[in-house]
């Protein structure tokens, strides 16, 4: 995928990824080709395949540059010490792009979300920075497969929950509220 910062080349990307995101609106993902794709961008198929290859990486794009929760950008929302601030931003993220994460859920694509959100945590260094990275692995792994799952329910139950209800459910299933200690 292009990573470069030529403004033609980053132009196309972006027709790209909109005339994707306009098309999976009434076609299903596996229905759309190449030639469909470049049609509805104005783009010819030697520029879409040498910015991204795939029409995969054409959704992991989007992902990573427009619908992506980065904590890194709010340094006090990843760090472990104020974990409710970042249940509260993802909370929050869940609602703003429910969109795009409803197109993703209705074409069995949500796997993609946690891609992204994986790569996004394990690169902000202040997200659960205190362990060792052996471990660190696991939890980040553990929270973005959370995080998926339920910005996936969340579509799935009609958007009927709030940022409120998001943020105190995140917080106490990550906090364990719901696991019972029974000795």
């Amino acid at each position: 995928m292009y990573q470069g910062s030529n403004k033609s080349a980053l132009l196309s990307q972006k027709l790209i990824s909109d005339a994707l995101l306009r098309l999976l609106e009434n076609t299903p993902f596996s229905d759309i080709s190449i030639s469909d794709l470049c049609r509805e961008a104005q783009v010819s198929r030697q520029t879409f395949y040498s910015l991204f290859g795939t029409k995969e990486n054409v959704i992991m794009y989007e992902l990573s540059h427009n619908c992506c929760f980065l904590p890194e950008k709010n340094p006090a929302s990843c760090r472990s010490a104020v974990f409710r601030g970042f249940c509260e931003g993802y909370s929050r993220y869940i609602v703003d792009k429910k969109h795009i994460i409803s197109l993703l859920v209705k074409n069995d694509m949500i796997h993609f979300l946690y891609d992204v959100q994986y790569r996004s945590l394990m690169e902000c260094k202040y997200f659960i920075s205190d362990v060792s990275d052996e471990s660190r692995v696991f939890i980040v792994d553990f929270i973005a497969s959370g995080m998926n799952s339920i910005a996936k329910n969340y579509i799935l139950t009609d958007q009927k929950a709030d940022v409120k209800f998001l943020e105190k459910l995140m917080f106490s299933l990550f906090g364990g509220l719901y696991f019972k200690n029974y000795n």
